[in-house]
């Protein structure tokens, strides 16, 4: 920090709000149209304020699976005008439990959206939550650390015959590197707010009757009982990387969620505990555009065999094809970008970026695969560059190249899950474009 802003104070504010769903509610996650039959714990969306002289931003994280980009955006608008922090000073995270409401406006085999938990609940909490967060603010210090964790493992199985799967593959990349970031009152010395990042789906409990924060639940709860401080999860990249179920595969039950959960937090109390140096830290914000080409769009010829082919969604549905239903809605929407005539090149993102002292958040709205986020990790000057899935929207998956012609359901859904597909290499554009904007915000934090 430069000589003319060692009069500047971090701040820091908390706030939370619980947004469970009533029971009867339909879960999103491994089995699409299960009814809530119990509340294993509630869901949260929390809100953490950070302020550095006239500097002001929040990151929220939501006990949801996923939120789509206009609900995203929606939703800052509106903490922007309650709260006066620019829209583009706000980040949404999902933890991404499989066992909440779903909140997907898109038509596809996962479900009918809840529309009246989006807009009548979780929406107006979130606002609620970032409002109760930057009343908090208050002098504090920073501190992070890490610690390894394996609650994380591979999902990309792999078949003798070389098929993909979801399971557990012992030798797939993950990232076992758990980050704690916490803030603590200046003046008491007591927590305020932690945030822990970890590289894993919340699937464990992803196909169970329980409204439930799957893993990260009972890991915020034990780092919050030893530490005082409220715990958010921010999601880092998952893509390829599930919970490590003792059965083997991505998805087991709640009580294999609990016990993971129970793992990871005393990953996260240890990480916690390694924090030695709290200081004073700039919050700075960096905005630009993230720009990646898509691929040409198939002719419309092609597109209109390939509708015929799959008959209708309906006819889908009754058939239980509920994967191709993504399929069918993708060729329905080519058709229709050809009829609006406003055919695009280019996916543009407004990235928006924090960073607080050693520490970058940098959101994605896909489920990043691990090397890109790795190798952006590497090259950043950042000490920690914590990168976060579905944040600020949801746009399914994003693998990098040397996986794409494995094949697999991931794969699959970043060929047929939007109606444009990003080019094969766009993880480098990712890398390249993510590099120049934390270069950006590391001068601003000196």
């Amino acid at each position: 920090m430069s000589e003319k802003n060692t009069a500047l104070v971090l701040k820091a504010g908390v706030g939370r709000v619980v947004i469970t769903p009533p029971l009867g509610t339909i879960l999103y996650g491994y089995a699409p149209g299960r009814p809530a039959e119990a509340v294993g714990d509630d869901l949260h969306v929390i809100a953490a304020a950070m302020s550095y002289g006239d500097t002001t931003a929040l990151v929220l994280s939501a006990d949801v699976c996923t939120c789509p980009p206009e609900l995203s955006d929606e939703i800052r608008t509106a903490i922007a005008k309650e709260t006066g922090v620019p829209f583009g000073n706000i980040v949404f995270n999902t933890t991404h439990t499989h066992s909440g409401p779903v909140t997907s406006l898109k038509r596809s085999g996962w479900g009918t959206a809840d529309v009246d938990f989006m807009y009548n609940n979780m929406l107006p909490n979130s606002v609620k939550a970032a409002a109760a967060a930057v009343k908090d603010l208050r002098p504090a210090l920073f501190g992070v650390a890490t610690t390894d964790s394996y609650v994380a493992s591979n999902r990309r199985s792999i078949t003798p015959d070389g098929k993909i799967g979801l399971g557990q593959c012992p030798w797939g990349l993950m990232d076992k590197e758990m980050t704690v970031l916490s803030f603590k009152d200046a003046e008491t010395g007591k927590i305020i707010l932690n945030m822990i990042h970890y590289c894993a789906h919340s699937t464990a409990s992803g196909a169970n009757p329980e409204i439930t924060r799957d893993w990260p639940g009972p890991m915020k709860d034990i780092l919050e009982r030893e530490s005082g401080g409220v715990t958010m999860f921010i999601a880092g990249s998952n893509g390829e990387t599930g919970p490590r179920c003792p059965n083997g595969g991505t998805t087991q039950s709640y009580e294999a969620a609990l016990e993971l959960g129970k793992r990871a937090g005393h990953d996260a109390v240890t990480a916690w505990r390694k924090i030695k140096d709290w200081r004073n830290a700039p919050v700075v914000v960096v905005n630009g555009d993230v720009t990646i080409p898509y691929e040409p769009l198939p002719p419309k010829e092609v597109a209109q065999a390939e509708k015929d082919r799959l008959v209708s969604e309906e006819y889908l549905r009754s058939q239980k094809r509920f994967s191709e239903v993504n399929e069918i809605v993708r060729w329905e929407d080519i058709l229709a970008e050809y009829e609006s005539g406003n055919i695009k090149s280019h996916y543009v993102f407004p990235q928006s970026i924090i960073a607080v002292g050693t520490a970058a958040i940098v959101p994605f709205q896909f489920e990043m695969f691990m090397e890109m986020t790795l190798r952006l990790r590497l090259y950043s000057k950042f000490t920690h560059t914590l990168s976060l899935s579905n944040a600020n929207g949801s746009l399914a998956y994003l693998p990098s190249q040397d996986q794409i012609c494995r094949g697999g359901y991931e794969i699959w859904q970043f060929r047929y899950a939007n109606t444009y597909k990003l080019v094969d290499d766009a993880d480098n554009y990712m890398v390249t474009e993510n590099l120049k904007l934390l270069d950006e915000a590391f001068e601003q934090c000196k």
